[in-house]
């Protein structure tokens, strides 16, 4: 094989990228992470292989006629739904799994302990200026449940936190066709058709699944509806996994305790949250930052590219390959 361009748009890798060029002499490593314009037009006109994360340009596979395979350095790949590369024939594999899987369950875990712990009504009273025990409705994680919505990495990291904290924990997977015990550390997994069964049993309810066309909005008003009165909903995975006109109607009624969201819908076109999110005191609404925070977040996905590198070079099939009529 002759020299492969690996051409590189991702800062989040860090600027060290000999982890690249020493997996193979053949590769040659194209830092196109501050490129734009002609510059970064010639870096993908070379370009075997994209190592890419966000945000991710409309148009890269058409600027890019020798490209075989593409990485993207996120977990989801929703937001490449708009890019050109979605509807190319190029090789797109992602960081499914590894991709700062700790820190969004830390995240996750915090969250369900913001409001069992009663600190969003100390945040809610010191807004107000007073300062009283009425208000606080504690209750203690230990027995309390978890559901899991998709039990792929961040799911499996939520539920390893949760049970260390002593809470039971529920989740759903898509490939399970029937309920399982004891697995991969939760103390149910459920077929993904058998949610509002889960949701009937669950004190939090955190979303971690993949967007695609079967979970863009499934978190509905039947979910609301099924979830245990006084429940909280965490939200790490996408905004369009939740149907906010009822998430809204579930916390106006007092059906939800609350919400905390790393997300919202719209977030990634670039749109602002809904003025109600903002304005409603039981919802905690960030900028999706969980993932933030962890010094080794960029160290599995260095890992993995490598390794798929060297399966790419021995024509080994490449791991985290995303199937796009599933959308992951």
């Amino acid at each position: 094989m002759d020299v492969v361009n690996v051409v590189v748009m991702a800062p989040v890798v860090g600027p060290d990228l000999s982890f690249i060029s020493a997996v193979d002499p053949r590769l040659r490593v194209i830092d196109a992470n501050k490129a734009d314009g002609e510059e970064l037009d010639a870096a993908l006109a070379a370009a075997d292989i994209l190592l890419f994360g966000y945000p991710v340009p409309a148009r890269l596979a058409g600027r890019a006629p020798r490209l075989t395979w593409a990485h993207h350095t996120q977990a989801g790949v929703s937001n490449l739904h708009n890019c050109d590369l979605w509807t190319s024939s190029v090789t797109l594999t992602s960081s499914r799994g590894v991709v700062a899987a700790s820190a969004i369950a830390e995240y996750a875990v915090a969250a369900a302990t913001f409001f069992a712990r009663g600190l969003h009504e100390g945040t809610r009273q010191k807004e107000a200026g007073i300062f009283t025990r009425a208000g606080y409705e504690m209750l203690s994680l230990r027995d309390a449940t978890m559901g899991v919505v998709g039990f792929g990495g961040i799911g499996r990291e939520v539920a390893r936190l949760a049970k260390a904290l002593g809470m039971r924990v529920l989740a759903t997977r898509r490939l399970v066709t029937a309920p399982e015990d004891d697995t991969d550390g939760a103390d149910r997994l459920l077929p993904a058709d058998q949610l509002h069964q889960m949701a009937a049993e669950s004190d939090f309810l955190a979303v971690c699944a993949q967007l695609t066309a079967e979970t863009a909005g499934m978190i509905n008003a039947g979910v609301f509806s099924a979830l245990k009165p006084g429940a909280v909903l965490i939200n790490v995975a996408r905004g369009e996994e939740v149907d906010e006109d009822a998430l809204i109607e579930a916390l106006v009624s007092g059906r939800l305790r609350g919400a905390v969201l790393d997300v919202y819908d719209g977030e990634l076109a670039g749109r602002p949250p809904r003025p109600e999110l903002l304005r409603l005191p039981h919802v905690l609404l960030t900028p999706h930052i969980s993932g933030r925070g962890d010094p080794s977040t960029r160290e599995p996905v260095r890992r993995l590219f490598a390794d798929n590198l060297r399966r790419f070079l021995l024509g080994e099939p490449l791991l985290n390959v995303v199937d796009r009529q599933r959308g992951y």
